[in-house]
């Protein structure tokens, strides 16, 4: 008996060790952003009218790596950053714009392990952004002054831009093959002046994340 229990604890210490020295994972889960607009590149979109704009919105992201050594992993992702409303009210119409944002990153990934299974992390990287701006959409009597990209044949602007990415988190290893994630993600400046507008983009996820 006490040698079965020995061979079961090391069978379970050697997967253990695999699992956190290399190989694949994947994960993903929800999150919520933040974005600071540059607002000047904004408020001449109407005329004689309020501005207003979303600054939150909801984040899912998911993605997936390989540990090619115990605290280092290459690390690929996906995420939508969002889509946030500016908003114009001129009292007799207004009207509203959307600014859609999202992302595929590559990365270089930390991993510092702590006792009990907790461990912090570590992103640097690249994102490649795709952001559009749509609209407007008109209620009542406004002057719209549109973007030059938007024309008669497409009622948007879209602008991708190849920005610097860093990241902070922090891991709960439940067991060998499953774990939680908390991250916090700066994906630099989204967008371009007179096109789309631009925003500083964040995001706060928490994920789920398995090993194979």
């Amino acid at each position: 008996m006490f040698a079965r229990t020995i061979a079961v604890a090391a069978l379970l210490a050697s997967g253990q060790a695999a699992a956190q020295t290399s190989g694949w994972y994947i994960g993903g889960g929800p999150g919520a952003t933040n974005a600071k607009f540059e607002r000047g590149d904004f408020t001449d979109l109407a005329t004689g009218a309020t501005y207003s704009v979303d600054d939150s919105d909801v984040a899912p992201r998911v993605f997936g790596g390989y540990r090619v050594a115990p605290n280092w992993a290459v690390e690929f992702g996906i995420a939508a950053l969002g889509s946030y409303k500016h908003r114009f009210n001129a009292g007799t119409g207004t009207a509203l714009y959307r600014y859609d944002v999202s992302a595929a990153t590559v990365a270089m990934a930390a991993n510092l392990p702590l006792a009990g299974g907790v461990s912090f992390n570590g992103r640097l990287g690249a994102a490649f952004t795709a952001t559009r701006l749509r609209g407007p959409s008109k209620t009542g009597t406004i002057t719209t002054t549109s973007p030059s990209c938007i024309d008669f044949f497409f009622d948007d602007c879209t602008s991708t831009k190849t920005n610097f990415l860093w990241g902070l988190g922090v891991q709960f290893d439940i067991n060998p093959r499953w774990g939680m994630r908390l991250d916090y993600d700066n994906y630099g400046e989204v967008g371009e002046e007179g096109e789309t507008g631009r925003a500083k983009i964040e995001a706060l996820s928490a994920s789920v994340l398995f090993r194979f």
